[in-house]
């Protein structure tokens, strides 16, 4: 089977997931690893492989590289993946793929232009609990979705964005909790119900610190694609847990949605589905990078679409954008 070439751009945390993942792929190999702090990239390449770089204008300009993946701060997405595109590279991007709306349009634009690849990493639809879920509902054994909750409750503060200059600034970050943390939750909300249609929300800041000028707190009510309606509450001021979870309301059953269980609750029964129980201290970030890492490699192999493409993945950009301009306006989605 063809090795596909692989490089990572950005050495910080969340590289190492994707560098996890190439070396479990079946058909990934990693070519290069790049960082402009240098010895970020020296130090993956001790772990996982690949060539360090402190620049990117070498991979691009090596035809061995099939996919670049983008693991750098959420601002510099947009232009390293069109750069990436143009080179005839295919891309998997961190989410979220942009911070404002027209730049992932942009980069949906120079993908298709280019016949090339563009995917986005909210692996959280590929938890087995998720995919439960979606097989659940769109069976309709229960009937149509009603309503809906989604709840995300971390803690992030003081180190967190002190360590990493580029986070708790809204011309970097674009945001706090609803685009860093909760995106994945409002992902799933939209990708279980079948889409949102229009949030009204207020998102602020109510920590009493000078660490990060973002937004840590958030709530928001949502209409439905289908005419239901849902809500979202969401912190990183929860000191002491790590909740993330949509709740579902069918006409037949409460579907409970979280990394590590799906509960299916019905007037008379409650089924408990298992699904991972990753631990430690970036658990919230669940045990899914490596799924969907190797099938965006084996879509790209076998020609098929990839279900989280710019097209999927900027629903989410589009619904942050909402809530970031809504100020307790009703906003709606674009379709």
């Amino acid at each position: 089977m063809k090795k596909l070439g692989i490089a990572i751009i950005g050495c910080g945390a969340i590289s190492k997931n994707h560098g996890d993942a190439v070396l479990k792929s079946t058909n990934g190999e990693l070519l290069y690893c790049m960082d402009i702090i240098e010895e970020k990239a020296k130090e993956f390449s001790k772990r996982y492989g690949g060539i360090p770089l402190n620049d990117h204008k070498g991979i691009l300009a090596d035809p061995n590289v099939d996919i670049v993946h983008i693991c750098t701060p959420h601002h510099t997405h947009p232009a390293l993946a069109i750069e990436a595109l143009e080179h005839g590279k295919h891309v998997f991007c961190e989410k979220p793929m942009s911070i404002h709306p027209g730049d992932a349009k942009k980069m949906i634009e120079v993908s298709e232009k280019n016949h090339r690849y563009l995917g986005v990493c909210f692996q959280n639809r590929m938890n087995p609990t998720t995919v439960m879920a979606k097989k659940t509902i769109e069976s309709g054994r229960y009937g149509k979705i009603l309503s809906a909750m989604a709840r995300v409750a971390w803690d992030r503060h003081g180190a967190y964005y002190t360590e990493s200059s580029w986070r708790g600034k809204y011309a970097t970050e674009g945001g706090g909790v609803i685009i860093n943390q909760a995106i994945h939750t409002i992902d799933l909300l939209d990708y279980l119900c079948g889409g949102i249609s229009t949030v009204t929300a207020i998102a602020t800041k109510l920590r009493d610190t000078d660490d990060y000028e973002v937004d840590d707190s958030c709530m928001a009510n949502f209409g439905l694609c289908n005419g239901g309606s849902a809500v979202g509450h969401f912190t990183n001021c929860y000191t002491c847990g790590k909740l993330a979870q949509v709740e579902i309301i069918c006409e037949k059953a409460k579907i409970i949605v979280d990394q590590c269980k799906l509960e299916i609750i019905t007037e008379n029964e409650t089924k408990i589905y298992t699904g991972d129980s990753p631990k430690g201290k970036k658990s919230e970030w669940g045990m899914s990078h490596s799924r969907i890492i190797q099938l965006f490699y084996n879509c790209i192999l076998e020609n098929k679409p990839f279900f989280v493409d710019g097209h999927s993945a900027i629903r989410a950009v589009l619904i942050v954008d909402a809530i970031k301009r809504s100020n307790g306006r009703l906003v709606r989605i674009e379709a």
